[in-house]
């Protein structure tokens, strides 16, 4: 029996709600989430840095009227997309953000680049949410795109620590 993780989970997810392109800078804990998203036929822009996956997001969503997707690393890679990001939010552009993070098991001890992830994106978001069990990633990439256009269009993050993403379900 094929087991499913929390990266099939997402790339899942995104397939079931449409989502045809995303940007992002290649890293871990996401790198497993990539490959999987593209074999479901969505598009990975590779960008440069994390800003850029940020405003690549922002632009799309503005062009197409659709929410566009990044997705960044852990620690500095995630917090690289604040930028673009907090730009999103004061043009009111649809954009959902995915950042990669250390083990939840590992808060508190100095993980590998552990730092609240969360607690940054808030300020810069309409919405900002850890996932902390692998069963709930459908519901909260559902809410994320619905938050993002909801109301006053504007960004939505994703926190995915490495130990969800690479849970079993």
């Amino acid at each position: 029996m094929a087991t499913t993780t929390g990266n099939d989970l997402i790339a899942e997810s995104l397939k079931r709600i449409g989502v045809e392109n995303f940007f992002f800078l290649m890293g871990g804990p996401m790198n497993d989430a990539l490959p999987r998203i593209m074999k479901k036929g969505i598009r990975g822009v590779d960008v440069r840095h994390e800003q850029a996956a940020a405003m690549a997001a922002q632009a799309y969503a503005r062009v197409r009227n659709t929410p566009g997707l990044c997705m960044a690393a852990s620690g500095p890679g995630t917090i690289n997309l604040t930028t673009g990001i907090a730009n999103a939010l004061i043009d009111c552009a649809p954009v959902v953000a995915f950042g990669g993070s250390s083990p939840i098991i590992g808060y508190g001890t100095g993980a590998f680049q552990e730092i609240d992830q969360v607690a940054i994106m808030k300020p810069v978001t309409k919405h900002a949410e850890r996932v902390h069990e692998p069963r709930r990633i459908p519901e909260l990439i559902d809410l994320a795109f619905r938050q993002s256009i909801s109301g006053k269009p504007g960004p939505v993050y994703l926190d995915f620590p490495q130990d969800v993403l690479y849970g079993v379900f």
